[in-house]
């Protein structure tokens, strides 16, 4: 009975060990292709062609909750910064506070175009992820 337990507890521990395993590889799938995407940019004009962005400031309408005001800088060229008015989906509360935890926090986040205005940006390193179209860009000469 004993032995049957603790093979059922390793078992549990090599699945959960598999699937922790599986997610990261996904994850580092995801980052590696956002980046390869990126980098056939010969020279990115807008901010959403950057391969990363940090948010410096995130600054929400306050009776317009679902305009956002960006204010982002590429890690990798510091001198190179841009705002973005974005609009998020109007019944959509959670992006709000994921954007402001990822400026709070300062990772990096990978911007991906959709269709025409529409885009993603995905917290790199994880899968936490918003969509927002694109209202207007002004990006900072480098």
């Amino acid at each position: 009975m004993v032995l049957a337990a603790a093979l059922a507890s390793v078992t549990v521990l090599i699945a959960a060990g598999l699937a922790w395993t599986a997610r990261l590889v996904h994850i580092g799938n995801l980052d590696a292709n956002d980046l390869a995407e990126k980098l056939s940019v010969p020279a990115p004009v807008s901010a959403l062609d950057w391969p990363e962005l940090h948010l410096n400031a995130v600054v929400a309408q306050p009776d317009e909750q679902s305009v956002v005001l960006l204010h982002v800088h590429w890690p990798a060229h510091p001198q190179r910064a841009a705002t973005l008015l974005l609009a998020l989906d109007r019944d959509d509360r959670h992006s709000l506070s994921l954007l402001s935890q990822w400026c709070a926090d300062q990772v990096p986040v990978s911007p991906a175009r959709q269709n025409g205005a529409e885009l993603t940006l995905r917290r790199r390193q994880g899968l936490q992820r918003v969509h927002a179209v694109l209202v207007a860009e002004n990006t900072t000469p480098s």
